[in-house]
C-alpha cells in the first residue's frame, strides 16, 4: 500500500524487516514508533553472551544472492566490516561415514557428479544415477512441488539422502520431501522444467555474485541491526523497548494498542513480528505451524579442535544427532577466533516442537559431528536461544485488513537476503 500524505505508523517488532520498514515510512514523512516485546532490538539479527564474548544469538551470516545486503551495508557505512567465511569446506556426517560437502553443488544438488568429492560422498553408483539427470526427459515441475520427490526422480535416492536431504533440514529446518520447489528458490520449478534439475543448479550456481555463496560482518551480523536502529531514530523514529504488544483493536479510522506502559494509537500498523505472534493479534492473519528451533553455543578449551577436522561446521543427516547441524565459529569466522583466543566456540542448531533443554545433549552431538571425543571438563561456557516460527510460509494476504501490513516472517519472509530485497521493494509510505 502507498500513501500520499503524512500519518502515524506503529511498528511492531524491531527485528531487520521492523527496523527497515520504520525508516522507510520515516524518510517518506511519516510519524513513527516501534514497539519490540524484548529489552533491545534487532530480533533474529540480536547478541546473545558466551564466555564474555557478543555472539550472533540467530543470524550469523547472510546470503549474498542478489547484492541486496551489501548494497545496505554500503548505505549504513559498514562495508569496511564485511568479512568472507574460513575454515574450509562444511561436512556431513552420516550414520557410518562423514564426508566433505562437495565443493561444486547448489542445495546440496552436485553439478558436477563425476567429481571426486562426489564420489566419496555418493559411492559410484549414486555418482553415476546422479551424472546421467541431464540426460532424462524433461517433466513438467509445479511450484508446489515437493523438491525431495522430484529429485528422487531425477537424481536418485542416494543423492538426495546424502546431499538434499541434510541441507534442506540445515537451511530451512523442514525434511526435503516437505520443501515446496519454490519456497527452496522462487522461480525453481519453471527452471527444472525448461533445464532440468542439474543444470538448474548450475545455473542459478553460476549467477551467484562472485566470492562467497555468505558473508558476515566483523562483529557479527547484529551489528547490521544496530546501525538501522540508530538510522532509523536519526530519521525521527522512536523505538521503545520491553513494550511486548497485548491487544490491537480498530479505533474510528485508526488502530489502539495495549502494552505493560501503556496504550498507543495509529492511523495504521505494521507487524513485523513471527507469524504466531502476529495471527494473535489479528485473527485475519493466516495461521501456520509453529517451527522451533534451538541454537546451543559452546565454548571449549579443546585444542584438538585447533586442525578444525571438520571445517567450517558440519550438516547432520538425519538421525544422527539431536542436533541437526554445527557451526565452529571460530573455524569460520576470523573475528571470533581473534576475540575468543585458547578456546573454541561452536554452534549447535536443533529443531524443537516444544520448549526443550538441550543442555544434556549438546556435548555428545558436537563431539559426534566433529568426530572428537569432548568432555565437560572442557565446557567454559553453554547458552541456549530459542527462535520461533523458524520456516516460515508466505501469507495469503500482505494487507489481511485495511491498515494492517505485514513484514519480515510475517509475511513469510526468512533470512536477510529475502527481507531486505523485499523492503527495496516495498511502497510502503510512499
Amino acid at each position: 500500500m502507498s500513501v500520499a500524505e503524512p500519518r502515524s505508523w506503529t511498528v511492531i517488532g524491531a527485528g531487520p524487516a521492523g527496523l527497515l520498514s520504520a525508516r522507510r515510512l520515516a524518510a517518506a514523512g511519516h510519524s513513527v514508533t516501534v514497539l519490540e516485546a524484548e529489552g533491545h532490538v534487532g530480533g533474529r539479527v540480536s547478541r546473545v553472551r558466551v564466555d564474555g564474548l557478543d555472539m550472533d544469538a540467530g543470524a550469523e551470516s547472510f546470503a549474498t544472492r542478489g547484492g541486496y545486503v551489501e548494497r545496505l551495508v554500503e548505505e549504513l557505512g559498514l562495508t569496511d566490516r564485511l568479512v568472507a567465511p574460513t575454515g574450509g569446506p562444511a561436512w556431513i556426517v552420516g550414520p557410518d561415514r562423514a564426508y566433505p560437502m562437495p565443493a561444486a553443488g547448489w542445495l546440496g544438488i552436485p553439478t558436477r557428479s563425476l567429481a571426486p568429492d562426489v564420489i566419496r560422498a555418493l559411492g559410484l553408483g549414486g555418482a553415476l544415477r546422479a551424472a546421467v539427470e541431464p540426460w532424462l526427459p524433461r517433466e513438467l515441475v509445479a511450484p508446489d512441488a515437493m523438491l525431495g520427490e522430484v529429485a528422487r526422480r531425477r537424481l536418485g535416492d542416494r543423492a538426495v539422502e546424502r546431499l538434499m536431504a541434510p541441507v534442506a533440514r540445515g537451511i530451512f529446518s523442514r525434511p526435503v520431501d516437505e520443501l515446496r520447489v519454490d519456497a527452496a528458490a522462487g522461480g525453481l520449478a519453471a527452471e527444472i522444467t525448461e533445464r532440468g534439475l542439474i543444470r538448474a543448479a548450475g545455473h542459478r550456481r553460476a549467477n551467484a555474485p562472485a566470492g562467497s555463496a555468505v558473508l558476515g560482518l566483523d562483529g557479527g551480523v547484529a551489528t547490521l541491526t544496530d546501525a538501522l536502529a540508530a538510522d532509523a531514530r536519526a530519521k525521527g523514529v522512536s523505538i521503545v523497548t520491553g513494550a511486548a504488544v497485548s491487544s490491537l483493536m480498530r479505533v474510528d479510522q485508526g488502530w489502539r494498542l495495549w502494552t505493560e506502559a501503556g496504550r498507543y494509537d495509529a492511523d495504521a500498523v505494521v507487524v513485523a513480528s513471527s507469524r504466531p505472534a502476529a495471527a494473535a493479534l489479528v485473527p485475519q492473519v493466516e495461521r501456520a505451524p509453529d517451527k522451533q528451533v534451538a541454537l546451543v553455543t559452546l565454548s571449549l578449551d579443546a585444542p584438538e579442535l585447533d586442525s578444525h577436522p571438520r571445517g567450517s561446521g558440519v550438516l547432520a543427516i538425519d538421525g544422527v544427532t539431536r542436533a541437526k547441524a554445527l557451526t565452529h565459529a571460530t573455524a569460520k569466522w576470523r573475528w571470533v577466533a581473534r576475540e575468543a583466543p585458547r578456546r573454541h566456540l561452536v554452534r549447535l542448531s536443533y529443531s524443537l516442537e516444544t520448549a526443550e533443554d538441550l543442555a544434556p545433549f549438546a556435548l555428545a552431538d558436537a563431539s559426534r559431528l566433529l568426530g572428537v571425543p569432548l568432555k565437560d571438563s572442557q565446557v567454559r561456557d553453554l547458552v541456549q536461544v530459542v527462535w520461533h516460527d523458524a520456516s516460515p510460509t508466505r501469507a495469503g494476504d500482505r494487507e489481511p485488513v485495511p491498515g494492517i501490513h505485514l513484514v519480515g516472517a510475517a509475511a513469510g519472509f526468512s533470512g536477510l537476503a529475502a527481507i531486505v530485497d523485499d523492503d527495496q521493494r516495498s511502497t510502503l509510505g510512499a
